[in-house]
Order: C-alpha cells, then sequence, then structure tokens
C-alpha cells in the first residue's frame, strides 16, 4: 500500500558528508572553481573529466548512459516508531525547503536512471519488533517478490544466520563499497567477506541519531573560560579529564532551595539516558573486538571497567553534572520532546548547562529554543593517548537486497544512484536548514558536524547479539553497579551468543 508522507519539520544534522573529507584541493576538477575548505581552489583538470561534480563532491562510477527501461523498483522501509519514512520519501513538493529536497533526491535518480520508485512502509514499535522480522523473512521466503529494496533499522544479522534472506552486496554489479557515502567501519568486523548489508548517506537516520555534545558558548565566556573549544578538539586534547575540569566550578544553585535539581545550573546535562550509551565508542569500549581469527570479548576488560568506574562516578557523584532521565513525556523539568521518540535537556535549552550531551538530531529542536550561542563538539576522548573521537548511531538504517528479487542489478544501481545522490545533494541542504550554519572548513559547526559524522563506528555486540548489550553500562549508570561483577555475569553468555555468530558465518562459507 502505498502512502503519502511529509517530511518532519524538525529534521535536522548533517555531516553526511561523510568522507567529503576526502575532497582535497589538487584532487579537484579543473578549469572549475568549486569550495574546499571554505576557499575557492582552481586545478588542472577539465570539469568534464573530473571524478568530482562543480560543487566539489566526489561523483559516482554509474554508466552515464544506464537506463533501466522505466522498470519498477519496490522499496520496503521498516519505519520504526515513525522516524524513518519521512526520510526517504516525500510524495511531491510542497514549499518546505527540506522536503522537498527529499522529493528532489528520489526524482533525480528516477529521472537519471530512467526508473520508478515505489515505496512501501511498515511503522512499527519495539513490542513488534519480533513481528515484523519474521514478517520480512517469510515474505522473502514465499518468493513474492514483494520488495527488491528493503531499508530498515534492523540489518538481519541473526536472521541471515537462519537463512541466506538477502544477497552478498559485493556480488552485485553497481554498487561500490568503498565509496564515501557507505560507511567503511560496518565493513571491516564482518564475521565473514560477505557483506549483505550497509549503513550510509542513502538515509539522514544514519547522520542525525550520532552521539553528539553540545556547548552554551555563552554560557562559557561568561563563566570566564577561554580556551577555545575547537582548539582542544583539533589537537587531541577535548578529553574527559578536560571536560570534567570545565565544569568542575559550574554548578550554582540558582532557585536557593539548597538542593541539586533542573532549576539549577550544572556543567554537563543529558538529553535522556540512552545518551549514557554514547560513552561506549567515545571512549573506545567494545563489546567485541574484531582479529584475524574471529574476536575477543572485551567488554570486561581492564579499560572497559575503568571508563565504566569513572563514568558512574561522573553521572552519580559530580555535583556539577545532572542525571538524565527515561526518554518520556514525564519528566518536563527535565526534558524536552526531541524527534523519533528522543529528549533533549531543558536545564541546556533554557541556558543553564555548559554542555549537553545528545544526537545531532537535537539540533534542529535545540537551535529553534535556545537564545544563546551554541556550539557543537563530539563526544570527548578517553584520554590524549587515544588516536580518534569516536561515536555511533543510536539507531541506524540498513540497506539490504533480498534474495527473492528478479531485479538486483536494477536494485544495486538504484541504491548506489540514491546513496550518491543523497551524499551530494540532500545532506548539504539538510546541513544548510536545519544547523542554520554554511558547510564549510573554516566554519566550526560545519567542520564539527562532518569530524563526528567521519568517526562512527561499529560493533559487533551491536550488530548481531541479539538484545540490546550496549544497555548493560546504561543499567550500570542508573543503578550504580559493580561493573567487574555485572559484566562477568553476562559474559558467558555474550561469548556463546557470538560464537554462534562465528560458527553460523564459518558453516555458510
Amino acid at each position: 500500500m502505498k502512502h503519502t508522507c511529509m517530511m518532519m519539520a524538525l529534521l535536522l544534522c548533517f555531516v553526511m558528508i561523510l568522507t567529503a573529507c576526502s575532497r582535497t584541493p589538487t584532487e579537484q576538477p579543473a578549469e572549475t572553481t568549486v569550495p574546499t575548505g571554505g576557499a575557492e581552489t582552481t586545478t588542472a583538470v577539465s570539469a568534464e573529466d573530473s571524478p568530482y561534480d562543480s560543487n566539489g563532491f566526489l561523483k559516482d562510477d554509474l554508466p552515464e548512459d544506464l537506463d533501466l527501461g522505466g522498470t519498477e523498483i519496490n522499496i520496503f522501509v521498516g519505519d520504526y516508531n515513525g522516524a524513518y519514512i519521512d526520510d526517504l520519501y516525500v510524495e511531491e513538493e510542497s514549499g518546505d525547503r527540506l522536503s522537498d529536497a527529499v522529493y528532489k533526491t528520489r526524482r533525480a535518480v528516477e529521472d537519471r536512471l530512467n526508473v520508478q520508485l515505489t515505496y512501501n512502509w511498515e511503522t512499527y514499535p519495539y513490542s513488534k519488533l519480533s513481528n515484523f522480522l519474521t514478517t520480512v523473512t517469510a515474505n522473502i521466503m514465499s518468493g513474492d517478490q514483494a520488495f527488491d529494496l528493503l531499508l530498515d533499522m534492523n540489518n538481519f544479522g541473526y536472521k541471515q544466520l537462519e537463512g541466506e534472506y538477502f544477497l552478498n552486496l559485493k556480488d552485485t554489479k553497481y554498487i561500490d563499497l568503498e565509496k564515501p557515502w557507505y560507511n567503511q567501519s560496518i565493513l571491516e568486523i564482518m564475521p565473514t567477506d560477505d557483506i549483505f548489508f550497509v549503513s550510509g548517506a542513502f538515509s539522514l537516520a544514519n547522520v542525525k541519531n550520532t552521539y553528539a555534545t553540545y556547548f552554551n558558548a555563552d554560557l562559557y565566556e561568561s563563566l570566564g573560560k577561554t580556551e577555545d573549544l575547537y582548539d582542544l578538539v583539533d589537537s587531541g586534547n577535548w578529553t574527559l579529564e578536560k571536560m570534567e575540569m570545565l565544569i568542575s566550578d559550574v554548578y550554582q544553585d540558582v532557585n536557593g532551595n539548597s538542593e541539586a535539581d533542573p532549576g539549577d545550573r550544572f556543567g554537563l546535562s543529558f538529553g535522556d539516558i540512552n545518551k549514557y550509551l554514547g560513552f561506549l565508542p567515545a571512549f573506545n569500549v567494545k563489546i567485541y573486538t574484531r582479529t584475524n581469527d574471529g574476536y575477543d570479548f572485551t567488554y570486561g576488560n581492564e579499560h572497559a571497567v575503568d571508563v565504566a568506574d569513572r563514568v558512574i562516578a561522573l553521572v552519580n557523584e559530580n555535583i556539577n553534572v545532572i542525571k538524565g532521565q527515561k526518554n518520556s513525556a514525564d519528566f518536563p523539568e527535565w526534558q524536552i520532546a526531541s524527534t523519533g521518540g528522543n529528549y533533549i535537556s531543558r536545564v541546556f535549552t533554557e541556558g543553564r548547562a555548559l554542555f549537553s550531551n545528545g544526537l545531532v538530531a537535537d539540533a534542529g529542536v535545540i537551535v529553534g529554543e535556545i537564545d544563546f550561542e551554541y556550539g557543537l563538539l563530539p563526544y570527548p576522548k578517553w584520554d590524549a593517548s587515544q588516536e580518534e573521537y569516536q561515536t555511533s548511531l543510536q539507531r541506524s538504517c540498513y540497506a539490504l537486497i533480498p534474495t527473492s528479487t528478479f531485479k538486483v542489478d536494477e536494485a544495486s544501481a538504484v541504491l548506489e544512484a540514491l546513496s550518491s545522490e543523497s551524499y551530494r545533494s540532500l545532506v548539504p541542504e539538510y546541513c544548510e536548514v536545519m544547523l542554520k550554519t554554511r558547510y564549510a572548513q573554516d566554519n566550526d559547526v560545519s567542520r564539527m558536524f562532518e569530524l563526528i559524522r567521519n568517526s562512527i563506528v561499529y560493533d559487533l555486540g551491536l550488530i548481531y547479539t541479539r538484545g540490546t548489550p550496549e544497555g548493560y553500562i546504561r543499567s550500570a549508570i542508573v543503578s550504580q553497579l559493580n561493573w567487574s561483577s555485572h559484566i562477568e555475569s553476562k559474559r558467558q553468555s555474550l561469548i556463546t551468543e557470538m560464537d554462534k555468530v562465528f560458527a553460523g558465518a564459518n558453516a555458510a562459507e
């Protein structure tokens, strides 16, 4: 059944200009002036022969004369909590700049490939997740050919071990997995050489659900703090210790009731307790670490214990930190609704928090709510010796091609074209509209968005383990559990789970 949808008014974010950092002045087209790092550069190659478009974005390698003959490609969207479809499909132009950009992205692909894209979707809550997974796999096994491309929050990793439901994308004719519109880190941790799902620029969900840190620039200045936060990030010195130091003198009993509550001023706040999950990738804690021979269980190693102990103390014992609450409308003094069932810190939007951990998506609400200058940073690193800033997605969107389709080549061409077009046009537009900022390397906010998006990492535990093992750290923070004993009680079940994954993957080869 085909639906008619309009784009959410409060979408946000940006950077899926993904590894647009792969653009350098020496690689740009000649006789053509394009933006790189806020400056204009002219090189010696003709624009016609350049691998970059007129705006400096890498083009795809689809044949220029590729014509799919007007065929229909059915795209099925798993619209979890109603948070996905508006990023992907708009029926017609409405005058809303971002909604129209989604519409134009689809039409550009249809016109370019001479193809008809038909979108269908099912909206489901978490309680119906299992039913949705079963519906999809049963449809594939029936040979019904109801869809040619699936876009969903689920990557069907465990389901694929039970049956060959989805194709190896490496074997498709037109998908180039090395292109910057596909996330590269996820490709490096698969239990086999097969790649049957990808994450990337084809969905704005893979931008807006990224963990990030906001700061109140006006409050920062009024407190007499002079260190340039962007310089700290650039130098690699934006660390947990530095954040702890910067918030150490911020708490103030604003309402004078002699107790810490949402009416006071804090150094650090959280949108909701799900934002605690951002500490795992930020501090380089992995549930499992991929090795040449398989994997190591690293969720309970010495580093993980150190991180858990320190974060538990930060949230629960530091007077300068106000705890997060559940993502629920039951805590209006603490938080206000964002998008996709998430919440942002009311203490921050009302100007009484120096930093707030949230999602890139929260910018759409934050920018409209605040009356102060804001800035954006990644979550801090564990320490200066950690090589890279890292983040992850609270919720991803994956693309898969079912084994039941007879249109494999056509579906692969559509996914490549959608990803490329979104990377080059939709995501930059998203940045301009929602962040109210110019995308350029000399713009600090946009530069940080790009850094955050390019630092997304995936964990085997988030892809293949049933349940939500990342939530163990959230529970430990909320309930102030001893991490060593808490994770020890989970160790064997988690190891057994991943052993099954690798055994099943090896048996399938």
